[in-house]
């Protein structure tokens, strides 16, 4: 008989935290739709258990998420393509909304989609090691899970245009002083400390935490509306775009076979 495939996504509970873990350590991570499916399922799961107060969200092996599976991008055309990014919208708005605090746990790459879900979540514990990037203009694209807007929200209009617009990556140190990260441990300490981290939040009155989180969340009035604010919508009109253009395609194309991309501006 067959071995069966290995689960996408990986949930454990040690009351009264779960952790959740992205599974794909062969392809670092990378998000596709199976992905996407279990990520929401676990969500619905845990929220609906009463004893779960708090999250761990991470990756299994080297990286956190490496972002979106571009070889799915490669194959798709604008209709798939437009239904995939509104469902990973969906994800980062219901990591950000969750019942309960979600922390993420960053033990290495967290690229593009992957980001953009630790982008999401309330509090940060990432690896020595560990690296954050927006590189879809190396694709011709741009974030549209949401990257523009919750990055922008993090440093400032001017330096997330720079990380956007180069494709930067931040190291764990630079991404603590940006304030994205807000704890930084050994690797070999990570799961330890995450779980710390997410047990005292579990602690804490759970009444008062969602209004606490609810009320941050207003300091920053496009936030409240998530996916459906108008910064993001114009996000994802533009990477529908790109994802059309000539450049766009010659960027997935040139990803997929492993070649520079030859950008025409078209």
């Amino acid at each position: 008989m067959a071995e069966a495939a290995p689960r996408p996504v990986l949930v454990e509970r040690t009351a009264p935290i779960a952790v959740v873990t992205i599974n794909r350590p062969e392809k670092y991570n990378a998000i596709n739709a199976e992905v996407v499916d279990a990520l929401e399922n676990a969500l619905t799961e845990l929220e609906g258990d009463r004893a779960v107060r708090a999250i761990v969200l991470t990756g299994a092996g080297r990286a956190f998420a490496a972002g979106a599976d571009i070889a799915f991008y490669a194959g798709a055309d604008r209709a798939s393509f437009d239904a995939f990014t509104q469902r990973c919208n969906a994800l980062c708005d219901r990591v950000a909304r969750c019942a309960v605090p979600v922390v993420a746990a960053v033990n290495g790459l967290a690229l593009g989609g992957g980001f953009e879900l630790v982008l999401s979540c309330d509090v940060v514990v990432a690896a020595d090691g560990a690296s954050f990037g927006l590189p879809e203009v190396a694709l011709g694209l741009l974030p549209g899970w949401g990257g523009t807007q919750r990055l922008t929200w993090h440093v400032g209009p001017n330096r997330a245009k720079w990380l956007v617009m180069s494709g930067e990556r931040l190291d764990v140190e630079a991404a603590e002083a940006a304030g994205i990260v807000t704890h930084r441990c050994a690797r070999d300490e990570l799961a330890v400390r995450a779980a710390a981290v997410a047990t005292t939040l579990a602690g804490q009155a759970p009444l008062a935490v969602a209004a606490i989180r609810e009320a941050v969340t207003a300091a920053v009035p496009a936030a409240a509306q998530a996916s459906a604010g108008a910064g993001f919508r114009l996000e994802r009109a533009k990477l529908s775009a790109l994802f059309e253009s000539a450049d766009g395609r010659e960027g997935i194309a040139a990803f997929v076979h492993k070649r520079p991309p030859r950008f025409g501006g078209r």
